[in-house]
């Protein structure tokens, strides 16, 4: 099974949010439709970034990385944000 780390970021709040699943597509969904906590009322949400890993723990590693100073650090550089 493949696990996705991602970033998205709303537009209107100017959020970014750091996060891992298993249906990249379904869990975006889920985060414009205000099902996910941490995302309700700020949306709309679009996809910034997305990496795939075999494994949940590789997946977790990564978005834990993203949520670190030198993790958006090198996303703002990467994706010339």
């Amino acid at each position: 099974m493949k696990f996705f780390s991602y970033v998205i970021y709303s537009q209107d709040s100017g959020s970014f949010y750091y996060g891992y699943f298993n249906d990249l597509e379904k869990v975006i969904e889920m985060h414009n439709a205000d099902q996910i906590q941490p995302t309700r009322g700020k949306g709309p949400w679009v996809l910034l970034f997305s990496e795939s890993y075999d494994n949940r723990m590789r997946a977790i590693r990564q978005s834990s990385f993203y949520r670190s100073v030198k993790g958006q650090r090198f996303l703002k550089k990467m994706l010339n944000f």
